[in-house]
């Protein structure tokens, strides 16, 4: 299990923090975890998968079939 930084996080799905943050209230976006302080993290796993069903629902909607 790995633990990335909120700067990669925001580098991994090509959004700003300020956009981050307002998936992560408004959305099924994976939530952060508190590091330590004001430290936070996220579980890369977790991002990956947000992204795969990202792409999914592209796909499902365009009528392409994954596979």
């Amino acid at each position: 299990m790995r633990v990335i930084r909120i700067q990669d996080v925001c580098d991994k799905i090509a959004l700003s923090r300020t956009s981050l943050w307002r998936l992560c209230k408004t959305t099924d976006f994976p939530r952060p975890i508190q590091l330590g302080g004001r430290v936070a993290g996220f579980l890369e796993h977790e991002i990956d998968a947000w992204l795969e069903q990202q792409a999914a629902q592209r796909h499902k909607a365009q009528g392409v079939k994954s596979g």
